[in-house]
């Protein structure tokens, strides 16, 4: 499970990285919309749960030891 979590992690830090620099490049060109400022804040929160996950479940492995 928390191999699969991780890769889910990493997948989703690229799409995340990729929305963010597509909205510099909009904002760049033109004055977007105000909901394309809005489009990463699901990646970034599913960023965090998975962060979160994996920083505790590290440490909860190593008590364990």
């Amino acid at each position: 499970m928390g191999g699969r979590i991780r890769q889910l992690h990493r997948w989703t830090s690229m799409i995340f990285t990729l929305i963010v620099v597509g909205v510099f490049v909009v904002q760049a060109f033109t004055m977007p919309p105000q909901w394309v400022y809005f489009l990463p804040l699901p990646f970034l929160f599913f960023l965090m749960l998975t962060g979160i996950y994996m920083f505790v479940s590290h440490y909860r492995r190593a008590a364990r030891s």
